[in-house]
């Protein structure tokens, strides 16, 4: 029998393949549309994150891209921003749109739901959307801390449990159930921000962090990277 973490997570992973596979163009739009802007705010969000001029970033479960483009502007021309997904049909749809932007500094990654295969450790992972679909999410952040810098960060937004969605799919998760779950994987919680009306949205610092919330990340960050 399909216990119910794993049955959610395979209807809503059904759901966001064939919706890729089906019509990745259609869908690519419909996750990138301008009017997201309104409730995601995502130029708040990119300040809050405080990312240095050089970093390395994941955005893990970047989907359509809506938020690796933000990244990539932010970490500037001598970061990277590496886009991973375990959906090969979004990440085709980034590389198209990487093309037509020129916009060297951003490589897609195709994940595994075990292995996020970044190519090197990078300063920040960012999440959004996508943590309350993971599988045995305590083991994979656990083991996600070896591809951290020192002094690396995650950042996780992800649904308030309510509306239809969560009703239907129980597909959304509390910001308490995060913040516990990532304390269990080694992580400390250096800040939390309540300005997005329909997420929570947390960052915690890694196993191997010293005391450090992210509006001192900028001034932590390594000098002969900016």
């Amino acid at each position: 029998m399909i216990s119910k973490p794993l049955h959610t997570h395979l209807v809503a992973s059904f759901i966001l393949i064939l919706g890729f596979t089906g019509c990745a163009e259609v869908n690519y739009q419909r996750l990138n549309d301008p009017a997201r802007d309104t409730w995601q705010k995502p130029q708040g969000v990119i300040e809050q994150l405080s990312i240095a001029p050089g970093s390395r970033v994941a955005d893990l479960g970047a989907g359509g891209g809506y938020f690796t483009w933000h990244l990539a502007k932010a970490v500037g021309a001598r970061g990277m921003v590496y886009a991973v997904d375990i959906n090969k049909a979004a990440l085709d749809m980034i590389f198209k749109e990487m093309v037509a932007r020129g916009t060297p500094n951003v490589r897609p990654v195709h994940a595994t739901l075990n292995d996020s295969r970044f190519p090197e450790p990078v300063d920040l992972v960012f999440s959004c959307n996508t943590y309350h679909l993971m599988i045995d999410r305590v083991t994979y952040f656990r083991s996600l801390a070896s591809s951290l810098r020192p002094g690396g960060r995650i950042a996780i937004i992800d649904f308030h449990p309510r509306g239809f969605l969560f009703d239907l799919f129980d597909d959304r998760i509390t910001k308490e159930e995060v913040r516990l779950e990532m304390e269990a994987a080694g992580y400390r919680l250096v800040n939390a921000y309540d300005h997005l009306d329909q997420q929570h949205f947390q960052i915690f610092a890694g196993p191997d962090s010293k005391q450090l919330d992210s509006s001192d990340a900028k001034d932590a960050a390594p000098k002969d990277r900016e």
